[in-house]
């Protein structure tokens, strides 16, 4: 998904005027000892596309239970103290229309309100940066459609499909969803209507 990202953004700023500079952020969890050839691989398509990149790593003991929302938290951190390295003002990142339903779904299950329901927003600022999620809106299948129409080959993350954790089993559930008319699509678009009615005035109703 993020290879893709690059890839598109890339292509975007080779035929946009004025397009702001970009730089590649990749980071090697050290979880997995296939991880550093993976970022290095990343780093060598960056170039071909003519971008900068820098292979950040996390580093320090890691935690046994709740591994990857710890990572999500060190990749965040890596990436923001990098961003602020090179002067950048804004944090691209890569989720998708798959990503949304799954999150919508985790948090209907965690019994979370309107707030939470409305799943990730296409802009948001984080402790002071901009995330910029472009993708929202484009299904997984596409990314995945438009890396092979370029012979770009990706890396599969196997935690991706480990069962033990709480994603993979809601990615699991989805194919049954979307045949009762649950689709990811559908899912989505309800997470964007709650956060529509999040920011939107609030109307009481008496009975």
């Amino acid at each position: 998904d993020s290879l893709a990202l690059m890839v598109l953004l890339a292509e975007w700023r080779r035929r946009t005027p004025g397009a702001p500079e970009l730089s590649v952020l990749t980071v090697d969890h050290g979880l997995r000892p296939e991880a550093a050839a993976e970022t290095e691989r990343v780093a060598e398509l960056a170039r071909a596309q003519g971008l900068d990149c820098r292979i950040l790593t996390w580093t320090g003991e890691k935690p046994l239970a709740n591994r990857q929302a710890q990572a999500r938290e060190a990749r965040f951190a890596l990436m923001t103290s990098a961003l602020a390295e090179v002067g950048g003002d804004a944090l691209i990142l890569a989720h998708h229309l798959d990503d949304q339903a799954e999150t919508f779904l985790l948090r209907l299950a965690r019994g979370s309100g309107v707030y939470g329901l409305a799943a990730m927003a296409p802009v948001v600022t984080r402790e002071g940066i901009a995330v910029l999620r472009p993708l929202l809106g484009v299904a997984k299948e596409r990314l995945v459609a438009s890396l092979a129409e370029r012979g770009i080959a990706w890396s599969e993350d196997p935690s991706n499909a480990d069962p033990a954790y709480a994603r993979v089993r809601m990615r699991r559930l989805i194919p049954d969803l979307a045949a009762e008319g649950l689709t990811p699509q559908r899912l989505a678009r309800t997470a964007s209507r709650l956060s529509r009615a999040r920011t939107g005035p609030i109307s009481f109703i008496s009975i």
